[in-house]
C-alpha cells in the first residue's frame, strides 16, 4: 500500500528511505542529509504523518530539551518488501491441512474482538452527537491499520470504503476476515452492514453501508 502522495514526491520518498535506513532522524538530521530548508521538511513531515507513514516521539538526551525524532509506522514499513504476507497464508494453509481450522478462527476472531476494544477505546469520551468527530477517530485508526478509508455521512446514513485489504493473502486462504470485518462495524454502530463493493469480487474496494437510525 502506497499512498499517491509518495509517488508524486521524490522527497517524501527520500525521506521515508533515511527513515527506513536509520530507523529514526530528527529535524537536523533531514537538514543535514537533505540540504532542504527546516520549514520545508516540517511540511513533508507533516504530509507524511497525516498520510499515516511517520509518527514522532520525544528522546531524552541527557538534561538538555528531549529531541523530536521520526520513525516509520506499521504502514510506512509495509512500503519495503515483505514476505509476512505469503508466510500468514503458508501457515494458514498448514493450519488447515492438519485440521486445526479451529485455531485459523480462533485467531482472527480474537484479532477482531482486539480491533473492536481499540475501537471502543478511542472512542470513550466523544459525546455521542459528535459524529464527525468520531468518524474522524474512526477514520484515523483504519488509516493506521492500512485500510485507505473513505467514510462519507448523510441524514440517510453512513458509507465506509475501504481502499485497500491489509492482508490480502490470508484472504486468498479464508474469507473469515471478511466476514469478521461487517461484524466488527455492526458491533461498532449498533445497526446492520451491508457490503455493496468487495475487492475479492474484482472491485477496487469494500464498501459498507449504513441505514440512520429512524
Amino acid at each position: 500500500m502506497t499512498p499517491p502522495a509518495v509517488f508524486s514526491s521524490e522527497t517524501k520518498r527520500d525521506l521515508l528511505l533515511l527513515i527506513k535506513r536509520k530507523g529514526s532522524i530528527s529535524l537536523d538530521d533531514a537538514v543535514t542529509e537533505t540540504g532542504l530548508a527546516r520549514a520545508t521538511l516540517r511540511e513533508h513531515f507533516a504530509h507524511l504523518e497525516r498520510d499515516g507513514l511517520v509518527r514522532r516521539y520525544s528522546q531524552k538526551q541527557g538534561r538538555g530539551r528531549p529531541s523530536l525524532r521520526y520513525e516509520l509506522t506499521e504502514n510506512g514499513q509495509a512500503l519495503y518488501p515483505s514476505r509476512d504476507g505469503v508466510l500468514l497464508r503458508e501457515l494458514l494453509s498448514f493450519l488447515t491441512a492438519e485440521g486445526r481450522s479451529d485455531l485459523v478462527e480462533r485467531f482472527f476472531e480474537s484479532f477482531w474482538k482486539m480491533r473492536l476494544e481499540d475501537a471502543r477505546h478511542r472512542l470513550r469520551g466523544i459525546d455521542a452527537q459528535d459524529r464527525h468527530r468520531r468518524l474522524e477517530v474512526l477514520a484515523e485508526m483504519l488509516r493506521e491499520q492500512g485500510f485507505m478509508p473513505e467514510l462519507h455521512a448523510d441524514e440517510d446514513g453512513l458509507s465506509i470504503r475501504e481502499c485497500n485489504c491489509p492482508f490480502p493473502e490470508a484472504v486468498k486462504k479464508t474469507r473469515l476476515p471478511c466476514r469478521l470485518e461487517g461484524e466488527f462495524f455492526e458491533s461498532l454502530f449498533d445497526r446492520e452492514a451491508t457490503r455493496v463493493t468487495y475487492i475479492p469480487d474484482g472491485e477496487p474496494a469494500c464498501t459498507y453501508e449504513f441505514r440512520a437510525h429512524r
